[in-house]
């Protein structure tokens, strides 16, 4: 089956069956009049996708496609603590489908059988979903209410290989995903909110390699078991604008890898450092000591994939791939509105944030089925594109074949119109297919 049939059934199946499957579970439909399942599935995902502000007249011009003949009214009605289920269960059920192209977006990315950028997003909720989903309380990263999306992309294959539903108030280090598991010769990048040297040991284990920052603080020792008590000091002293060296990770653990390190240019630093203060004086009102502001000097690296399969160079250029899942969350946040709580009463609002969700997700099989592998596509502009072609979608939905024939015509459209724009410095994408391209200064 290829991409293309895989993602017009997946669209298929979401708005078909875990459609129906949802309005059992939620009873969204007492009595069927003009709505059903399906028609409601679709008004809102395929709506709310088509325009993240679509207002209940737009809504209701979608339900008409969708096969039901109804009124701004009707559409009015259906924001119901039934509709905030049923959609909460069908996004979860969409959670289970997965779409991955089989063009690697890199040779680079080849060497591993799959490729895990694993982050989070927090979305502020109505304060009446507290219950469910208890946020921070404070004015740091939400009020009473906030729910986390832990999101792990493939940046091999672009498949949403796991999204994990949590409380805003949920410490990346304690998620679940920390002890998921993954297949075998897999790479997994992480920020420094997922550092934990038990979890790289139990990926070492089970042959998974792992690349992330180090984390203040850690301790670090070198091969022959002698302690670096001044980490900063050592790297000073070590030859070359990039180090490169084995060493063992962990006080306790001791756990044999890599660690690669090289001097950011004082600008870049001094950036860092501002940062810093101004996190720390938000969550914790304290001045960062003179030690950790001196370590934003430097980036380090520590990595479990040896030099063979990967080279210090390569490793720096798929830790900056990490930024493709920023701007994921970006794409569903500034694009798709799946943060922002517009509405006249709560219900509202919730069912906004798990209609938008879904069309989030379908946007992204679109995309990975029409531009992933092709590294002079731009990600943004395909997903603007795409509420373009909800109408066809809607009126295709029931027969393959015309799926097939809407999505290959907005292949056509995504060759034609969705070129990354020049630029006076290499990105990710371009960095990826030739990392002979890194040119910012390491010393």
């Amino acid at each position: 089956m290829n991409i293309i049939t895989t993602v017009g059934a997946a669209i298929q199946k979401l708005l078909g069956p875990l459609a129906e499957q949802a309005g059992e579970v939620s009873n969204i439909i007492v009595r069927q009049r003009k709505f059903t399942c399906l028609s409601l599935a679709r008004t809102f995902v395929m709506g709310f996708l088509q325009k993240p502000d679509a207002s209940d007249e737009e809504l209701a011009q979608v339900a008409v496609q969708s096969g039901a003949n109804v009124t701004p009214q009707a559409v009015e009605q259906r924001y119901t603590i039934k509709m905030i289920k049923f959609l909460e269960e069908l996004f979860r059920r969409s959670l289970t489908v997965t779409i991955g192209s089989v063009r690697a977006l890199a040779p680079i990315l080849e060497r591993f059988t799959q490729v895990t950028i694993l982050d989070s997003t927090t979305v502020t909720l109505p304060d009446s979903m507290e219950a469910q989903f208890r946020g921070c309380g404070g004015n740091y990263d939400g009020g009473k209410a906030a729910m986390k999306l832990q999101v792990e992309l493939d940046l091999r294959g672009g498949s949403l290989s796991h999204v994990e539903l949590e409380p805003g108030r949920s410490p990346d280090s304690g998620t679940l995903r920390q002890q998921a598991k993954h297949p075998e010769g897999s790479l997994r990048i992480t920020d420094l909110g997922y550092f934990n040297v038990t979890v790289f040991a139990a990926m070492v284990v089970a042959k998974v390699y792992f690349l992330s920052r180090l984390q203040f603080g850690t301790g670090v020792m070198l091969p022959v078991g002698t302690a670096v008590d001044n980490i900063l000091g050592w790297l000073s002293k070590q030859p070359g604008p990039l180090v490169d060296v084995q060493i063992l990770l962990g006080t306790a653990q001791r756990l044999p890898c890599r660690l690669i390190a090289w001097r950011l240019p004082e600008e870049q630093a001094n950036r860092r450092r501002q940062k810093l203060r101004q996190e720390a004086l938000s969550k914790r009102n304290k001045v960062p000591s003179a030690e950790r502001l001196a370590w934003c000097d430097w980036t380090i690296l520590v990595t479990s994939v040896p030099f063979i399969l990967l080279t210090a160079r390569e490793a720096i250029v798929l830790y900056r791939a990490r930024w493709q899942i920023e701007l994921l969350f970006k794409r569903w946040k500034s694009q798709n509105l799946i943060a922002d709580l517009n509405g006249s009463t709560d219900v509202r609002k919730m069912v906004r944030v798990w209609a938008r969700l879904l069309g989030s997700v379908v946007q992204h099989w679109l995309l990975v089925g029409c531009a992933w592998g092709d590294p002079t596509r731009s990600w943004g502009k395909v997903c603007k594109a795409i509420r373009r072609f909800v109408g066809r979608l809607l009126t295709a939905l029931d027969e393959i074949h015309k799926i097939e024939d809407v999505l290959v015509d907005f292949c056509k459209v995504v060759i034609k119109t969705c070129s990354r724009n020049k630029r006076s410095r290499p990105g990710t994408l371009e960095l990826l297919n030739d990392v002979d391209l890194l040119d910012f200064r390491l010393t």
